[in-house]
């Protein structure tokens, strides 16, 4: 995961990988101590390299909001 990168927002996280146009969102839902990637929900469909980038992103965020005690 060293070419994903991790940008701390006021109610989330931003992960992308330099270089590329891939870039999602994953914003905190305090209440259910969660994260929820709107981008994710609301594709129609994406490509596999999408979805390789969207599991490590989704890794990326769960290991800092772990770190930043949002889960």
């Amino acid at each position: 995961m060293s070419d994903i990168s991790v940008e701390v927002l006021e109610n989330g996280l931003r992960v992308s990988r330099p270089g590329t146009s891939y870039v999602l969102t994953f914003l905190r839902n305090a209440q259910w101590r969660m994260l929820e990637a709107r981008e994710l929900l609301e594709a129609p469909s994406i490509s596999g390299h999408e979805a390789s980038f969207a599991a490590e992103a989704w890794k990326a965020a769960y290991s800092e909001a772990k770190a930043l005690g949002w889960l």
